[in-house]
This record gives structure tokens, C-alpha cells and sequence, in this order.
């Protein structure tokens, strides 16, 4: 494939260059083939442009900058950031100006490297959570020059065959040359690859990985993003994350700008960033000598059979695969050496959908609005038609990022299958979740979720009782909606710190549920106190629903347990839980697959059965959500979720196989 002859290219994000490299005026790059200059404007922000003067084609690179804009260096005719003709110097003040613009193009600034696409694109450039964590170190490693193909770099980024060869002379071990296999996922962005790889730890590496034995073990959970863009995340046994960012940037059809960010979880009088620089210049480095002695027309189409495979190279042969697929889905083909096929005319382009994860619909963001302090919601609407019905109670896992799965309770009317509403709460410490929806979800994105699910549903009962503790008010809208419809005897209680941090406050008590609405803010007077005793002892036959702070969920069940209430009145919807999921090693036997496992001490049932082909549904993989519940055929759990009841743990039939385990020794037989 000749990178920079198809058209769909031009449609995604590159890394060209350093923002900093822009703080002494502007600086020329050739982009797929397309000679470019970058400069900042008078806010800072990036700007590229098409680097030919439109008077007599100078470069502009050659110029300089005034005022945020670019001047040429051969007659000062001045550009803005848009490419139009704002200043000819030769021309009276009150003189029109030719009618001319420069090319300009679509550029932003992002984890301090510069951004341009050609054309409008049609993907959303990656997030890297590590940049605003302040746990993690952005270190600028390489920003070089290859004779090669993105192809090729991107393919090898994936090889596990080539190490003990290509890095003999680093972690690679020549005496083990059968490579460890990735498990692979598609995505709508590429895919996801996980593997655990062993490597040789020379004494020059051990700061490095943070371990002094010759030998070690990278953890990598690796994406590909479509097309040339890739994040390796290396763990190691010591707790280090060596996580590394690489845009392969087609400069023309045989040379690529390789860009590469590290993140890393530690400090910098635990690895300097000169030695981090230099141990990964030497394993690049490695990678580039054999690199650049490839033909860079890398072949897409596996039916030429111009290249041989072999079962270690699945991740490079789905990118091909891929990358192919998304070519002709926007009305191109691969254009190779010889002959030159015709190039379709451009057009609008589209992102080819991976299959995305089992079980999931696609929606669209089609509202967001700031609720209260550190509260969005977010409605989301199907492309066509409605959303499949739910009750209230329910819940929707959302694929947030690469490998991040959150939960979130429908708080709007179950009446309205036109759109649901969730809200997030940005976490003090979130995980990637919450942080990357405020920051990056915006209306017009497509998100997955799966279909809605509900464990905390509305019982029969003659009066309901609503107790909701801040983000907590979120199922308890869907219940209110519905108690109110059915004209349900019903009472709801607010608890929140103030009114900013109280999401949907207002709007409750403006609506039809405001003669329901009781509100208890504690850093308000005004406002009545909570008293859960008090509130349940005046409800003799109610149900009781209550979400919100663990703090107040017990309080609520401490209150009922006093007033000697039945515990089937009592509701309780259960956010996240700190749950220990390691523990002595135990064998797992699937019943109808006919397989035996061992589980050790640090892997849960589902990771091993996946990892076996034996796929069990998980989502908050901290024993919340009741996705995984499996059925217990033999043996005795060792149970670690909150989802199951006291009954139920009781009964042995059932384990969450995210978290829950069998003592040391022991079997457990599973309906799976």
C-alpha cells in the first residue's frame, strides 16, 4: 500500500510535531506528501497551513510570525490561522486585498505534540488518562525520522516473534524463540491485545523495570487505533507501568515520522528520564535497523499472497484486514507500486464500526448538561428508531474507553423509550471512568451499552418510601417518574451537603414531584435535618428504596434493624465496592465444557476462563452488578461480592465469578 496516495488517510489525526518546538516561529513538515508549516497563533494555539505563498510560492516556513499570524519571507504577505490574506505590505490601507487564501487545515494541540488532519476527520483522536493523572510522568522519548511504512511499524509493535531475535542485545532471550500469543478483541477503534511476555532483565534495565533479577515479566495490555497510532502498557512485576505512545505519521510513501510519548508511575530519582530515554533509543533503535530494510509498500490485500504469515502475526493480519475494509467501505482500494490503479475521488468519509463488545448497542450522546458541582448528565438516543423498554431500578453499563466499563442508573421517565438519561459524578480518584466521560464525551458521540438491567426494581407494596444521598438520586428518579404515573402512594427524601452539589434539585422541585419532595441539606439550617429512625418509624407498611454514600445506606438499614422491620422492605442499590479478589489457589470445573482449570492467587474464575475460551459476561468486576452470576453445581464459595444475598450465599448455588473464589485446595463445579 502506498500510504499516502489513498485519500481516506487524510481524514485522521497525525502527530507532526512538539507544541514546543512551534515557541520560535514556524516550522515546515511534509504530511502525506503535502508540504505543511505549523505556527502558533496569538492564543497559542497550533495552526497548519499549505506551506506556498499564494503571491509567488514562497515557502511561509522561511517567514516568520506577527501578531499570531505567519508573514512570507520574500514580500510580507501575512496569513492568519484560517490561510486568508490579511496584509499585503505593498498596499495602501485602504486598498481591497487580493482575493486569495492558503490551504488550511484541521490542527489542535494534544499531550503536548501537534495534531493535523488533512481533512475533516472522521475519528476522534485516543485518550490517554495517564496525562492528567498526576500519579504518571510525561516524558518526550523520540520524535525521528524512518525509511519505512506506518504499516510496518505498527504491525511490528505487535510481533512477539521478534524478540528474542531483533533484541537479542536487550530483553530479548535467543534461547526461547516461540513467541507468547496475544489475546485479541476488536473495537470500534482498532483493537485491544493483552499478553504477559517473560524477558531477560540486564543489570542497564533494572532501574528501568524496577527489578534486579536477570529475569522478568512485562504485563502488556496494548490498543491499536486506526490507522497508524498505537499505546503499549507494560507492567512489571515491581508495580512500575512503562506505558508508551507512538504515532506512525506517513511523511510520503516511504518515510514516517515516528512520535513517541512515555508514561511512567514512578519518579524521577526512581529512573531518571535520561536513562528511560536511552534504554528505549536502544530497543527502537533495534526495531529501526530492521525496519527500514523492509519494503515499505506493505500489502494489504492477503489474497496476493505477496507475503507469507505465520499464527503470531494475527495482530498485523487483522490491522490489514482492517485497515483494507475501512479503505473500500469509503470507496477506495489499495493502491500499490505497480500497477497504479485510478484513485476514486474523495468524498466524505466514514469510520468503519468494529463489532464492538458482545451484546452491546450503539447510541448516540444527544444532550449534556451540567447538573450540580462535578454532575453531567448525559441523554442518549438510538440512530434509528427507540431504545429497548426498561423499569425503574435500572441500569446501563457504558463502554467509557479502551478496557473501562462503568454502570450508570436511568434516571429518566421509563415512560420515554426516545432517549435515556444518566449522570456521572466526577470522582475525587476516578479510574479513567468519570474523568474521561467530563472530558471527552461530547453530544453527537457514539458510545456502546449494553441493554438495561435491573436489581433494584420497585416491589408491591401498599407505600414506597424514596431516601436518596447525591449521585444516589439517580435511580430513585426513575422510581419517582413511575410511583407518580401509576398514582402511587409515595415520599421522597433528598440528602445532599448544599444545593450545588444536589444534581436535579431544582427541577424536582419545580416539577410534579415537588409536593412528594422532602430536602435535608446538611450544610443548611433551612432545611430540615435526616433522620432515618424518625422517617421509618411513621412508615409501618412502606417499602423503603434507598441509594446514595455508604454512610447513609447503613444508616437507613442500622434504623430498620431497630425498628425490627422484615429485611424484604428494605431496598439498597450498591455503587462500587473495595473488594479483594486474590487468594490460595483452587481448581474450577466448567461442567458443559469439559474443561478443568486451574484458578491461581492472583486471577479471578472469569479472567481464567477467558483466557480459555470459556467467555462469562463481566462488567464492574467488583461483585456490584450481578453480571457474571454462574451457577454452582459442587463446592463451596468463598464469596466476596455484594450483590448476592445473605440467602442466597447461604444456599451455595451461585458466585459472581469476577471476585468471588473456593478456599485453598479446593473445587468448585460451574454450569458453564
Amino acid at each position: 500500500m502506498l500510504t499516502t496516495q489513498q485519500n481516506l488517510f487524510r481524514k485522521f489525526w497525525h502527530a507532526v510535531m512538539p507544541v514546543h518546538e512551534l515557541a520560535d516561529g514556524p516550522k515546515p513538515f511534509k504530511l502525506m506528501g503535502i508540504e505543511i508549516v505549523l505556527f502558533l497563533d496569538e492564543t497559542g494555539e497550533p495552526k497548519a497551513l499549505r506551506d506556498r505563498c499564494c503571491h509567488r510560492t514562497a515557502r511561509l516556513s522561511k517567514g516568520w510570525c506577527e501578531k499570531g499570524n505567519i508573514v512570507c519571507g520574500y514580500h510580507g504577505w501575512t496569513y492568519d490561522g484560517s490561510g486568508a490574506l490579511v496584509r499585503v505590505p505593498q498596499y495602501d490601507a485602504d486598498q481591497p486585498l487580493p482575493n486569495v487564501k492558503v490551504d488550511a487545515y484541521f490542527c489542535m494541540a494534544r499531550y503536548g505534540y501537534v495534531w493535523v488532519s488533512i481533512e475533516e476527520p472522521i475519528e476522534d483522536l485516543f485518550d490517554i488518562p495517564e496525562d492528567r493523572d498526576p500519579a504518571f510522568r510525561r516524558i518526550f522519548q523520540f520524535y525521528d525520522t524512518w525509511k519505512t511504512a506506518p504499516m510496518r511499524m505498527m504491525e511490528n509493535s505487535f510481533d512477539n516473534a521478534h524478540f528474542a531475535f531483533v533484541h537479542a542485545g536487550t530483553f530479548g532471550n535467543a534461547a526461547q524463540p516461540k513467541p507468547k500469543s496475544y489475546d485479541v478483541i476488536e473495537t470500534d477503534y482498532g483493537f485491544y491485545a493483552a499478553s504477559t511476555v517473560d524477558i531477560v532483565n540486564p543489570p542497564e534495565a533494572h532501574e528501568v523495570t524496577g527489578d534486579r533479577n536477570p529475569f522478568t515479566q512485562r504485563k502488556m495490555e496494548n490498543h491499536w487505533y486506526l490507522p497508524f497510532c498505537r499505546r503499549m502498557d507494560m507492567e512489571y512485576p515491581s508495580g512500575v507501568r512503562h506505558i508508551i505512545i507512538n504515532s506512525a505519521t506517513p511523511i510520503d510513501d516511504e518515510h514516517i515520522q515516528l512520535m513517541q510519548l512515555l508514561y511512567r508511575n514512578d519518579r524521577e530519582e526512581d529512573c531518571s528520564t535520561a536513562k528511560l530515554i536511552a534504554w528505549d533509543l536502544k530497543i527502537t533503535n533495534e526495531d529501526k535497523d530492521v525496519l527500514e530494510s523492509t519494503d515499505p509498500d506493505a500489502t494489504l490485500d492477503l489474497s496476493t499472497k505477496i507475503e507469507s504469515h505465520m499464527a503470531s502475526d494475527r495482530p498485523g493480519i487483522i490491522m490489514r484486514k482492517r485497515l483494507l475494509d475501512l479503505l473500500r467501505q469509503n470507496g477506495e482500494d489499495e493502491i500499490r507500486r505497480t500497477p497504479e490503479p485510478v484513485r476514486a475521488p474523495g468524498k466524505s468519509g466514514l469510520m468503519l464500526r468494529g463489532p464492538g463488545a458482545t451484546g452491546t448497542i450503539q447510541v448516540v450522546i444527544d444532550k449534556v448538561t451540567r447538573e450540580a458541582e462535578r454532575v453531567v448528565s448525559l441523554e442518549l438516543v438510538a440512530e434509528k428508531g427507540e431504545l429497548p423498554p426498561f423499569e425503574a431500578g435500572a441500569h446501563i453499563d457504558m463502554h467509557v474507553a479502551t478496557g473501562i466499563v462503568r454502570q450508570y442508573s436511568l434516571c429518566s421517565d421509563p415512560g420515554d423509550r426516545s432517549r435515556y438519561t444518566i449522570a456521572v459524578l466526577l470522582e475525587a480518584a476516578s479510574r479513567g471512568g468519570s474523568q474521561t466521560i467530563h472530558d471527552a464525551f461530547h453530544v453527537g458521540r457514539r458510545v456502546r451499552i449494553t441493554r438495561p438491567r435491573n436489581h433494584f426494581a420497585l416491589a408491591e407494596a401498599p407505600r414506597h418510601v424514596l431516601i436518596a444521598g447525591g449521585i444516589g438520586v439517580t435511580p430513585l428518579l426513575a422510581m419517582a417518574h413511575t410511583l407518580q404515573g401509576q398514582g402511587a402512594d409515595f415520599s421522597f427524601h433528598y440528602c445532599a451537603h448544599n444545593r450545588q452539589t444536589a444534581p436535579f434539585l431544582d427541577a424536582l422541585e419545580r416539577g410534579p414531584l415537588g409536593n412528594r419532595l422532602h430536602v435535608h441539606l446538611g450544610a443548611e439550617a433551612a432545611t430540615p435535618r435526616f433522620d432515618a429512625v424518625a422517617v421509618l418509624a411513621a412508615e409501618p407498611a412502606a417499602h423503603v428504596y434507598v441509594c446514595g454514600p455508604s454512610r447513609l445506606q447503613d444508616g437507613v438499614i442500622a434504623a430498620a434493624e431497630s425498628l425490627q422491620w422484615d429485611t424484604s422492605r428494605i431496598h439498597r442499590e450498591h455503587f462500587t465496592a473495595d473488594v479483594d479478589r486474590k487468594g490460595d489457589p483452587f481448581t474450577v470445573v466448567a461442567a458443559r465444557s469439559g474443561l478443568t482449570v486451574e484458578i491461581p492467587a492472583d486471577r479471578s474464575i472469569a479472567q481464567v476462563l477467558a483466557k480459555n475460551g470459556i467467555e462469562v459476561a463481566v462488567s464492574c468486576e467488583q461483585g456490584v452488578c450481578g453480571t457474571c452470576v454462574t451457577r454452582v453445581l459442587e463446592g463451596e464459595v468463598d464469596h466476596r461480592d455484594l450483590f448476592l444475598s445473605e440467602a442466597d450465599k447461604a444456599g451455595n448455588s451461585a458466585i459472581t465469578v469476577c471476585c468471588s473464589r473456593a478456599g485453598k485446595g479446593a473445587t468448585l463445579v460451574l454450569d458453564v
